[in-house]
């Protein structure tokens, strides 16, 4: 089991790049595997840029992983996506990956004046279009939401021949799970909306897109991102005193509650679907809890 943490606010101070860079780098020392940064223009709450974060973590970095769970395609033009993630590939010397989303605040995607029902198509699209701006010269593409003729983009990703993309679903049935299928390199489900019973579901689904096209299915990674996580004496404690102070409704069954023991069943159970990496969801100034989770959970599994 891989441990990765999914960088978000948690304050509604400013964030300096000093304070992106400490948590980086705490995470890094600590031996947890990626940093990934959730990505909203806005939100219920503060949000990062992600892909400044994302940098800063990079400059700050040496060995950790770097990505987004998730970077919502639909809101960029693929033109734009594909040079920022493409430069992110270069500013962390090949150690992004590629976390990609339709999005699901329907409010952000409508503030941008996109049609809420094709986002998972324009991800589709964006996808096809990714691939040949960090692969090829002179791409031309005439598609349904987004069209341009002779664009070259240079340099390169520096992963060849791109940086590993993983598609983030909340069950990854039907559409989506083709889309992994065809485009991914991992299925990155959420801790915020998919149960440990909806897994091993979203997983038959993308089993059998891979059966469609002859992929085995065993050369897609599988990992559960952005999990809300409180540590305590016990649930019940961990519960009363995450509700007290959290400012967005969650549900109690999806989150990591409790002491160390708890939160490794919880784990326990992920794994036991075939899940092979976890991303607890941590502000920026979340270091003591952390620090818990790389001192009495991690050990765990190893």
């Amino acid at each position: 089991m891989r441990f990765s943490l999914s960088m978000t606010t948690g304050t509604e101070r400013p964030i300096s790049a000093g304070d992106i860079a400490a948590y980086g780098t705490l995470a890094e020392e600590l031996g947890f595997y990626a940093v990934y940064l959730t990505d909203h223009y806005y939100h219920s709450g503060p949000n990062f840029h992600s892909v400044g974060a994302a940098a800063a973590v990079a400059a700050t970095t040496s060995t950790i992983k770097i990505g987004f769970s998730a970077y919502q395609a639909p809101l960029r033009h693929p033109i734009a996506a594909a040079k920022e993630l493409g430069h992110l590939d270069a500013l962390c010397e090949g150690r992004l990956i590629a976390g990609l989303a339709a999005g699901s605040f329907d409010k952000e995607i409508d503030a941008f004046a996109l049609p809420f029902k094709s986002r998972g198509a324009m991800l589709g699209e964006s996808l096809e279009v990714y691939k040949r701006l960090w692969t090829e010269d002179n791409v031309s593409h005439a598609g349904k939401f987004w069209s341009f003729e002779n664009v070259t983009l240079q340099p390169k990703p520096v992963q060849d021949p791109y940086p590993p993309i993983w598609i983030g679903t909340w069950t990854a049935a039907s559409r989506a799970a083709r889309q992994v299928a065809e485009h991914a390199a991992g299925w990155q489900s959420s801790g915020l909306h998919t149960s440990v019973g909806e897994i091993p579901a979203g997983w038959a689904y993308i089993e059998k897109a891979c059966a469609e096209i002859d992929r085995d299915p065993a050369s897609i990674g599988r990992a559960y991102v952005n999990g809300v996580i409180h540590i305590a004496e016990n649930a019940d404690k961990a519960w009363a005193e995450f509700t007290r102070h959290s400012n967005g409704n969650r549900e109690r069954d999806l989150c990591f509650m409790g002491n160390a023991d708890d939160v490794a069943g919880h784990v326990t159970a992920l794994r036991d679907t075939g899940v092979e990496e976890i991303s607890f969801l941590l502000g920026v100034d979340a270091h003591e809890t952390i620090k818990a989770i790389a001192a009495d959970v991690m050990p765990k599994f190893n």
